[in-house]
Formats: C-alpha cells, structure tokens, sequence
C-alpha cells in the first residue's frame, strides 16, 4: 500500500546519489526529529492523564516513561579499542586511520600512557578540541599513600642495607620514588634514598591540587600543534628535565579528541588508543583490562614480522584469542590488525611460494636485469659525448631523457615487484592466522572442524608508507615498499570502520523508529477504543475470551518454566566442572604462594600485597586461577553463552509468540461470529507482540554480554575480591621478622582446607554473577507478559462509562498521532531508507 506521507516527503530529500557526505547532518537531523516528536508525546499523554486514570488506563503512566527516554535519545559512539605491546606500530596505524598525525610518535617518548578516545565532531577541517580529565583527590591520595609507605620501609632499614648485593630490594621503592619526581618538579634534585615525605603535603602542592578532579578544554588549529600540546597529558618520557615542568600524565584519568575525521563521520564510532595491553606494569594493564569492558570491538595491532615466525607472539595471540572467544563466541567484538607490512623483504624470505607466484617475481626480477642493463649501457655510452661540442646538443638530451625514462620504468618494475612481494607475504600471514583462530576456536568449542567458526577480520596493513603518500606527519621520505595508497590495507581497513559505524548508527535509529511505532500503535489503539461506541459483547463470547486470555497466561508460565530449568541445568553443568577444576586450583595454591616468597624479596613481596596481588609484572591473581577456564570449563563455558542459552532463549520467544497469536485468534473466531461488527475492529488492531517480545530479548542478550564483559574471559577479579581483605592485612605488616610472618600468614590462608573454601567461595562468585544476569534477562521477559495481556484484554474489555477524559482530549491525541508523529517518523524512515539503498546498489 502507498504511503502518502512518504510521497509527500520524496521531494524534500537528497537523492541517494547525492548522499556520500550527508551522513553526518542526516544522522543529526533523525535524532532531533525522534526527541522532538517524543517530547511532544509526553505533552499530550501529560494532559491526557492529568485527572489520574483508573486501573485500566495504568498504560498511560508507561507511556510517558517511554516517550520521556525517547525524547532524550542520543547516538552513542561505539568504541574501536586499539590495543598492542609497544613498539607494534599502534599510534602510527591510529594516525593512518584518522588521516592526521594526532597521536604522538615521537622518538623522546616511551609510550603512551592514557586511555585516550577520538571521536567526530563536525568542525572545520583541520580545527580540534580536547578535553582533559583528571583523576580524583581520592584516587591520587591511595597511590601516593602505597609510594610513600614503598618508600618508608626502603628506608627503615637502615644504610648498611642499601648496597646492590643480595640484599638489595629496592624495586618497589625506586619505581615510587621516579613517579614522585615526575609528577613533582621540586624533588627532582634530592637523591634517593630521600627523607620522609608528607601525605598531605604533596597533595596539598599546587602543581597537583589545581588539576585533581577537574577537566580542561583546549582548542586550536593543526594536527602538528595538537600532537605537541597533547604529549603533557598522554606519554611518558625517557628524560624528565630537573627545570621542567609536572609530568602529569600520571593524574589524568581520560583524554578525548574530537574532529571531523573522516573515517568516524558516521559518529557511531570512536577510536580509542588503549595502552598497558600485556604491559609489565600490572596498574596499566588492569586500567586496560577494565576499559575493554566497555569497548565494542578490540583492535589488537601485532607486528606482521612477529606473527608467524615468533613462538612467544604465537602463544601470546593464542591466549588471547582464547579470552576474546570465551567472552564473545560470534567474535563481531575482534578486529585483528597486522602492521609492517611496508617493511621490505627479499623475495628469498619467502619459503611459501607456490610454482605460479615464483614464475611471476622470476618474469619481474628478469624485466628489472634488462631495465637495469639497458641503463647501464646508456650510463656507458654518455662517456664519449663530447658535451663541449654544440653539434651533439641534440643528440645528449635525447640521450638524458632515454636514460630518465627507464629509470622510471626501472623504479616502476621495482615497485611493482616490491608490491607483488608484500602482499604474498601479507596473504601468507594472514592465512597462518586465520589457521591459528580456527584451531583455537574448534578446540573451545568442541565443534565439527570442517565447519567453519565465525569471520574474524584480519587487515595487514603499511602504516608509514601511507602516512608518507597522504603527507601524514612531519616526516619526509619516500615510501619503502608502496607507491599507491590502496595497497597499503588502510583505505581498506577505514571502509571496514567507517561502515561498521554507519551501519551501527542507521541500526540505532531504527531501532529507535521501532520503539517509536510500537509506542505510537499502543497508544493510538487505546485513544481509538476510547472513542469508539461502547458497543456490548455478549456473555458468551465474553466469558470464551476471557478463558482465552487465562489459558494464555498459563502456557507462558509453563513455557517459561521448562526454559529455565534447561538453562538451569546448563547452569549446574557448568558450576559442577567449576568446581571440579577450583578443587585442582586449591591444591596447586599453596605452591604457587610459597614459590612466590622464593622469588620476592620482602619489600616487593610487600608491595605486591599491598596493591592485591599486583605489582609491575607480578599477576598473584591471575598464576592463582590461570588454569580454572581450561579443559571442559572452556568448552562447556562456550557452548552456554554462545550457543545454546541463545537458543533456547530463540525458542521460548518463538513460543511465546504462538501462545499470544493463539489467544488473539481465538478471540477473533468468536468475534466473526457476533452480530456486532464494530467489535470484531478491535482485533485487527492488535499490536505486534513480534515488537515487544524483540525487544525483551535485547534486554536479556543485553544482560549476558554484560556478565561475559565483566568477567572478561579470567576469574581474577573474583579471587581479589576475595583475597581484599587478606590482602590488607598482610599487607599492614611491618617491622622486624615482617616478612615470615607474611609468608606464614599467606601460606595459612592457602592451607588445604582453607584453600578449598576460598575457591569455593570464588565459584559462589562466579555462579552467583551467572544467576543475576539471567535473573536480569527472565526480568525483562516478565515485564513483557502483563503487557502483552493487556492487549489481549483490550480485545473485550471496554472503557467505561465513568472515563473523564473529554472529548477534545482524545481527538486531539488521535489527531497529532495520525499527523504529526507518523510524518515525523516516516521523514526519518526515508532518510534511513535511503542509506539502504545504497548499501543494496550494485557495485559498478
């Protein structure tokens, strides 16, 4: 059927081949039409109810919550979290990405050090703005209070113990020491071992008072300046000059960049650079670890070099993939990002040639020998010009231009060839991983290894060489392996980003038309009933409706009970190899704590105490569950919240849906056969239970992806949590013999039976996370129920008399429901639309 409304909008819009540059505004203008119409909704349903309505107008009340959260909606960026060990090219491929150098790379620094997120702000090219967060007051006193104690118990001991022998354990106390002279410029020129600092003092001092807690903005021009302006609050250095200011990078909690980057003009998504990926400093890393939570997709950036021919980057990658498999079986959140592809090599290098390919750099060695020869010979033959003879003028620059020409075929032939060399190496790496992703995928997850796992997006990438052909950065050289854009894989990998971000944001704003129409449906059903004439249905169709309904009521409470108790019993399966592989961590506890005390001396056996179990590249925690998530855990693990909790829970909405569209049609059988024709409209108006129930299963979905997120493929943040308390009390030891009486203390708490109830514990834990997100998800579903009754209720169920809502009220609803808010909706429905269009038009 024709849409008027649609027809009337057609001439008011761009057509789709004028769209490539209007996203941006577009999305801009859906977001304001959907809050605007919605927070007109709320006006008129705030009238509508202002009396206070009857149990059977309870709907109303909802209405306005959703119409409320509907007018503030927003598009939320997704984040790209870029995340990698140092030195794999991560902030050179970033800047590759945005079209600008906005990260630094410059040689004075040794990395950088804080989370810090790009997002699309629609300024005027080359244009920024930054935001700078600090950390709290709070947060800065715990970290000074762990470096002054490192520091106090350093010098406890006494000067006869601060030689490099075998005494010597000032780790924790160095490391404390060189933060404090970073961030404070006036302890810069007292040496170490120093005298006692103050708490309060140093929090109290200016260069550090005036920032905890509070937010700067800067803005300017030049992605050169921002790079300069920015390194302050972003890297570390490998020199701090005693004259020179705060190093404050320390105290800032986040930074976000914005500008009209190109590759994030969906605004859908925002690339972060995370750093402390697999650092051996334990606080950066768990900072990390806590940020991917949040993180849409993970970007990891490894060194094309590396990938293949480094055993420990294989089984580094290896345990990677297996963590992003545990929390994200459908791997949509993986994105695998392989740099140095522009790095040259011999074609000697390559051992995985095949006949064809070896025949092709044979023909282009052997094209560039006769080039080479052919040059060689003119390079010759240009000695026996006579060039003070005027008379061979001519003849020498024919000469010159026949040299310069193949020169150019010469260099042309050998980018070609370097190119050619590059991508069969690039194919090959890419290969090997994607080898490793199905091995490590089909051994979690038990399945059949001829089927294949889900796609896993992998792009080999020349992030200099591209930076040098687009003029990104102050760098100037020429290319090293590619001479065309293209071939580098970054235009590649921005299409990749770019249409995830759009196809995210135009899913988000149907999403919200969804809700939208959903809203509108209900809301116009109930307002229309209310208009209609109070017409009688007889008892006995009544009473057979009603029964309908009952019967309704029942069969979703049985369906939903026979769906729990199966995912119930994946549950206890799982819970049961938990508890088998806690009882085989236990047992192993006791030496791994013990070996601990072997390896520290006692100021770093302290210092890891008092910050939980971590400390530089000490893990406790994780050495104390690293083997809990393998063996049947990890399969069983897999197959619950990847597989079949999913499944099952596919199956109960599909047989929830049938029980509603039963009793709909129940209902509607007995209507053919009243007299009343005005009844029998009612149910025609039914709304699209198809809608609700949908939306319901997001809500669940929702909650379990928020669990895996939390969990984030390891169980070390349970045993900390239940380690804290322990943890604080051994950490309070001090004075003479303190270190056996924190080994004694540890290696009590780690005794077998006390063992066994810590892990039992951390099971408890574990399960108890597990229950509350299904809990959360069987919320959402029976939140739904009563709603899908009341509209089943609506069928035979008539308003009463006694309503005293007027008339003009009601009409007036109905009216901007059939006018405004259906043209609003339908002007966003053609702009999306459009976009899909262009998504389905056929590649030229």
């Amino acid at each position: 059927m024709e849409n008027p409304v649609l027809e009337q909008l057609e001439g008011q819009v761009h057509h789709a081949s004028e769209t490539a540059h209007l996203l941006p505004d577009d999305i801009d203008r859906c977001y304001e039409i959907i809050c605007a119409t919605n927070q007109g909704l709320e006006q008129e349903l705030e009238i509508a109810d202002s009396r206070g309505r009857e149990d059977y107008d309870k709907d109303l009340g909802r209405w306005k919550v959703e119409a409320q959260k509907l007018g503030d909606s927003a598009l939320q960026p997704r984040k790209f979290a870029f995340i990698g060990r140092t030195g794999v090219g991560k902030i050179t491929a970033i800047n590759a990405i945005l079209g600008a150098p906005v990260l630094s790379t410059a040689a004075d620094v040794t990395c950088t050090s804080v989370q810090t997120e790009v997002i699309y702000e629609n300024l005027p090219p080359s244009e920024w703005r930054v935001s700078v967060q600090f950390i709290e007051t709070d947060d800065w006193e715990i970290t000074l209070f762990n470096m002054l104690d490192d520091l106090e118990v350093y010098c406890d001991r006494g000067p006869s113990n601060h030689g490099r022998g075998t005494h010597d354990d000032s780790g924790p106390a160095m490391e404390a020491w060189e933060t404090l002279k970073q961030v404070y410029p006036h302890l810069r020129t007292i040496s170490f071992p120093p005298p006692e600092q103050d708490v309060h003092t140093l929090l109290e001092h200016e260069a550090v008072a005036s920032k905890l807690g509070t937010e700067i903005s800067i803005c300017g021009v030049g992605f050169d300046k921002l790079e300069v302006q920015l390194r302050p609050y972003l890297t570390s250095y490998s020199n701090i000059a005693v004259e020179g200011p705060s190093s404050v990078w320390h105290l800032v909690d986040r930074v976000r960049i914005y500008g009209a980057f190109e590759v994030l003009a969906s605004r859908a998504v925002a690339l972060v650079d995370v750093p402390g990926f697999g650092d051996a400093n334990k606080t950066r890393t768990n900072r990390t670890e806590e940020y991917l939570k949040t993180a849409e997709v993970v970007v990891l950036v490894a060194d094309i070099k590396r990938a293949v021919d480094d055993q420990a980057m294989c089984d580094y990658l290896k345990k990677f993939l297996r963590t992003m498999i545990r929390v994200d079986g459908s791997m949509e959140s993986l994105l695998i990002v392989l740099t140095g592809a522009d790095v040259p090599i011999n074609e000697d290098q390559l051992h995985h040639l095949d006949a064809k390919q070896c025949s092709v750099i044979q023909e282009m060695c052997q094209a560039i020998d006769r080039l080479d020869d052919s040059l060689k010979e003119l390079e010759d033959s240009s000695k026996k010009f006579n060039y003070t003879n005027s008379a061979a003028f001519k003849e020498i620059m024919e000469h010159q231009q026949m040299q310069r020409d193949i020169t150019s075929k010469l260099r042309t032939k050998q980018a070609e060839k370097n190119t050619y060399i590059a991508h069969q190496r690039a194919a090959r790496v890419r290969e090997v991983f994607l080898h490793l992703y199905r091995q490590v995928y089909h051994n979690i997850s038990k399945q059949d290894t001829a089927k294949e796992p889900p796609p896993l997006p992998v792009f080999c990438v020349g992030s200099t060489d591209f930076n040098q052909l687009l003029g990104v950065g102050r760098r100037n050289r020429a290319p090293l392996v590619f001479t065309n854009p293209e071939d580098t894989g970054i235009p590649q990998l921005c299409r990749h980003i770019h249409d995830f971000g759009r196809k995210r944001a135009l899913s988000d704003i149907k999403a919200h038309i969804d809700q939208c129409t959903l809203l509108r449906d209900e809301v116009n059903s109930f307002f229309k009933l209310l208009s209609a004439r109070h017409d009688s249905m007889s008892k006995t169709h009544e009473k057979a409706a009603r029964s309908a309904l009952t019967k309704f009521k029942r069969l979703v409470e049985e369906t939903c009970e026979e769906s729990g108790d199966k995912i119930d019993k994946s549950i206890k399966e799982l819970e049961n190899a938990l508890r088998d592989e806690a009882d085989n961590a236990a047992d192993c506890s006791l030496d791994i704590i013990k070996s601990l005390g072997d390896d520290c001396k006692y100021q770093t056996y302290r210092a890891v105490m008092r910050r939980e179990g971590e400390w530089q590249s000490i893990d406790l925690n994780e050495d104390l569950v690293c083997d809990m998530l393998e063996g049947s855990v990890s399969s069983i693990w897999h197959e619950l919240f990847n597989d079949s909790w999913k499944s099952e829970l596919e199956l109960l909405i599909h047989s929830i849906l049938g029980h509603y569209r039963a009793a709909i049609g129940s209902i509607k059988d007995g209507e053919k056969q009243n007299v009343k024709p005005k009844i029998a409209t009612r149910v025609q108006d039914a709304i699209k239970a198809e809608d609700i129930l949908g939306t319901a299963k997001q809500r669940y979905l929702f909650a379990i992806s928020m669990m895996q997120r939390e969990f984030g493929g390891s169980f070390k943040g349970f045993i900390r949590n239940e380690l804290q308390a322990h943890y604080a009390l051994v950490g309070s030891e001090c004075g003479k013999g303190m270190f056996q009486r924190m080994k004694d203390l540890n290696e009590e708490e780690f005794r077998t039976d006390n063992a066994q109830k810590l892990y039992s514990g951390l099971v408890d834990d574990v399960m108890l996370a597990i229950r509350s997100a299904k809990n959360a998800g069987d919320r959402a579903l029976e939140e739904t129920i009563p709603r899908l009754c009341a509209h089943i209720e609506r069928r035979f169920v008539f308003i009463r008399k006694s309503d005293k809502m007027s008339k003009d009220t009601r009409k007036k609803m109905l009216t901007f429901l059939d006018e405004q808010y259906i043209k609003s909706l339908a002007e966003v429905t053609l702009i999306t639309d459009r976009y899909e269009e262009r998504d389905t038009m056929p590649m030229e």
